[in-house]
């Protein structure tokens, strides 16, 4: 069973860090984990992460907060019902 929640909590994880990496522009550790895209698609995925096309945005600062906010609590709820329940 702790086998399936291992999967569950990396791959949940891997994507809050993937995004993570696009709102804090680090592009060469992005590209290490989704493979190599131009700098454009790289500007293009941003820009959606961060809902620039919308009318109102996110500020990065913001949405780092919260990312990491989010994998601290995965972290934490993968901790919990894996080991301690």
């Amino acid at each position: 069973m702790w086998f399936f929640s291992l999967a569950f909590f990396a791959v949940i994880f891997m994507e809050m860090l993937s995004d993570f990496l696009l709102v804090t522009d680090r592009c060469t550790a992005w590209k290490a984990l989704n493979g190599n895209v131009s700098e454009a698609e790289f500007h293009n995925l941003q820009q959606i992460v961060l809902c620039k096309n919308q009318k109102v945005s996110i500020e990065k600062k913001l949405a780092s907060t919260i990312l990491l906010v989010l994998m601290i609590c995965a972290t934490a709820a993968f901790v919990w019902f894996t080991f301690l329940a």
